[in-house]
């Protein structure tokens, strides 16, 4: 063989190793079906079958999902708070836990506790009698009635005679009033309306009116020029009416039973009082001689709860069960003898 057969198979033989080094592998095969043959399915894992290597994502075990405990993280539930005092605004043994939501201590209403009609009360003021036994020569005595409505609200009304036969103090009269009648409506409020209607603190009004006749004796008149004085002067008698207003402030106790006392201290004004030239009233029956005043009243009540409706309840809820009887003092029981 010469030398150029020789060079021409060598490099043929070279550029054909080379060729094959630089020509790509071949894809394997995608089908899916041909894939699907090769794994196989154990467990939560996956293995390979057949000749083909697993890729290390298919041949590694799932991972296994941690348990998750619900936590509670509603921000809109109500808060819890602690309640010291009932709904009538008493302290509580014990402190009550309420949600917020629920709260209906921290906001009391205002709602009657006792039945609409609750009782009537008839009293007597003696106040004046008191005032009389220290001295006072003119005073007015009542009687007076009042319903109870929720033990709230407390229509009022009052009837008496006035009269007088006094010389007021650094004056030179006498004034009196033959016995005269007056009356007086009003209302009263309760301030204790949820509690025990035995006791009561209580603001109220009145309107009063009276009709009377008064003279005005022993004048006289000292005429300081001349040093003489006239005695045994005297005017009327004379007629008049008044009509005035009352704002009060009182208590009321209850003292044994249905037996109560109680007190008011008063303000009067005067609307209209009749008078004459010669004279102005000095004393008004059931007004008095001044606006200030006071009475004293002996009260009864007759009807009634005596107690809230809430501890009523309580205590038939607390009262023993009765006695159950024994079988054998039944009567018309033949099987116990």
């Amino acid at each position: 063989m010469s030398r150029i057969s020789v060079i021409s198979i060598t490099l043929l033989a070279v550029f054909a190793a080379m060729t094959a080094t630089a020509a790509p592998p071949q894809p394997e095969s995608t089908d899916p079906v041909a894939v699907a043959e090769t794994l196989t399915v154990a467990g939560d894992s996956l293995t390979a079958s057949g000749t083909g290597a697993m890729p290390d994502s298919l041949s590694r075990p799932a991972p296994r999902r941690p348990k998750v405990t619900p936590v509670d993280i509603d921000d809109n539930k109500p808060p819890v708070v602690m309640h010291y005092f009932d709904k009538h605004g008493e302290p509580l043994k014990e402190p009550v836990m309420f949600l917020a939501a629920l709260d209906t201590v921290t906001k009391p209403r205002s709602k009657p506790v006792y039945p609409l009609y609750n009782g009537v009360s008839v009293g007597l003021n003696f106040g004046d009698a008191v005032m009389m036994a220290v001295g006072d020569r003119f005073g007015s005595f009542d009687i007076h009635a009042d319903v109870s409505l929720h033990n709230w609200f407390f229509p009022v009304v009052e009837a008496g005679i006035g009269f007088a036969n006094a010389t007021p103090e650094k004056n030179n009269f006498t004034y009196r009033v033959s016995p005269s009648f007056y009356a007086k409506v009003g209302l009263d409020y309760n301030f204790l309306y949820k509690s025990d209607p035995s006791y009561r603190i209580f603001l109220g009004l009145r309107a009063g009116f009276s009709s009377f006749r008064y003279r005005v004796e022993d004048i006289s008149i000292s005429d300081d020029y001349w040093g003489e004085t006239q005695p045994d002067m005297k005017v009327g008698p004379l007629g008049s009416t008044a009509w005035w207003g009352e704002a009060l402030a009182g208590i009321r106790v209850r003292i044994v039973g249905g037996f109560s006392l109680g007190w008011t201290l008063r303000y009067k004004y005067p609307f209209s009082v009749a008078s004459r030239q010669e004279s102005r009233p000095w004393f008004i029956p059931g007004y008095g001689a001044n606006p200030f005043g006071f009475t004293v009243s002996a009260v009864w009540t007759f009807g009634g709860m005596k107690k809230p409706p809430e501890e009523m309840d309580t205590a038939a809820r607390q009262a023993p069960d009765p006695p159950v009887p024994d079988d054998r003092s039944i009567p018309g029981d033949t099987q116990s003898k």
